[in-house]
């Protein structure tokens, strides 16, 4: 007698496209197959650069966001929210974890490059690290054995000794070579077979990333800020928001920490969530202030300090408490 396994997601999907507010089992679901795609994962993919728990509770939470509520014009959405297009066309759970998660064009990938792209814009040495990281796969690719393991290990032809990442790092920064083909070279040779992620943090640690870059504290002339235009654009923007991107904005201007944010404002169930929500919210902010403001974009103040503006004005006609 064969035992029937039955699928809980297609059921999850159905109850809520019925009832929206019938959906923590769902997101459960979507929390745990996340953090399974985002495992493989370097932080340079993940929200504010670091893969932690936080970070990887953020991706899942966007990407039953995403489902929920964002339509996607693509295949197989159709113009359709993901989960709405699950639920219409029948699909069975193998298909929704393809298009939701496990697919280079799922949900959770989509989102993943999306920070990996954010994060290298914002940091040359992630560009650097990428580099290295193809440089080191055409080496290999061009002159080593590929082992069958996941993830695959290179290793050169004959015996080679298995020293530790620490010492190996050692004996490198002893060999005059800097370039990559010969540290990549000398790495399985003195180190014995490695992974390309292995050998990225071993060559790193012997070349050195570059320094990051000097940040300069912005001098702003108050004087060059036209205070009322700040206040129309305010004014505009702040109708505009939801409601509870007002509470988080009126938290924030009252002093109130992270833990006090997250206990009044669930939705906002953690530290990355609410940066991310600051960070959305001010960009808007930004965009109307820059608008209104008219300055070149090299004259303007920095969005740091057009979010301060934001609040003093919104603590002035009384929106804060």
């Amino acid at each position: 007698m064969s035992l029937r396994f039955d699928d809980p997601l297609p059921s999850l999907v159905a109850a809520f496209d019925r009832d929206e507010g019938d959906g923590r089992a769902l997101l459960a679901e979507v929390l745990r197959q996340v953090a399974r795609v985002a495992r493989p994962y370097p932080d340079a993919w993940f929200a504010l650069g670091r893969r932690d728990p936080e970070a990887v509770a953020d991706l899942g939470a966007r990407v039953y966001t995403t489902c929920a509520r964002t339509t996607k014009g693509r295949f197989p959405f159709s113009g359709r929210t993901p989960f709405r297009a699950y639920f219409l066309e029948d699909f069975d759970g193998r298909a929704i974890r393809y298009h939701s998660f496990y697919a280079k064009l799922s949900i959770t990938r989509e989102l993943l490059r999306a920070d990996y792209a954010h994060n290298l814009s914002s940091d040359p040495r992630l560009i650097w690290r990428a580099d290295l990281y193809g440089e080191i796969g055409d080496q290999l690719r061009a002159h080593a054995e590929r082992l069958p393991a996941a993830p695959p290990r290179w290793r050169l032809p004959g015996l080679s000794p298995t020293r530790g990442e620490d010492e190996l790092i050692d004996v490198l920064r002893a060999v005059h070579e800097r370039d990559v083909p010969s540290l990549v070279e000398q790495a399985l040779r003195l180190g014995g077979p490695r992974t390309q992620s292995q050998l990225c943090r071993v060559l790193e640690a012997v070349i050195g990333a570059p320094p990051p870059p000097e940040v300069e504290e912005p001098v702003v002339n108050d004087d060059v800020v036209d205070r009322s235009a700040v206040r129309t654009a305010v004014l505009a923007g702040w109708v505009e928001l939801a409601e509870e991107e007002r509470a988080l904005l009126r938290a924030i201007a009252a002093g109130e920490s992270y833990d006090e944010v997250c206990v009044r404002l669930p939705q906002f169930a953690h530290k990355v969530a609410v940066n991310r929500a600051v960070e959305r919210i001010g960009a808007r902010f930004v965009e109307r202030l820059s608008a209104e403001l008219g300055a070149p974009a090299a004259s303007r103040p920095p969005p740091k300090v057009l979010l301060d503006l934001v609040l003093d004005v919104l603590d002035t006609i009384g929106e804060t408490p």
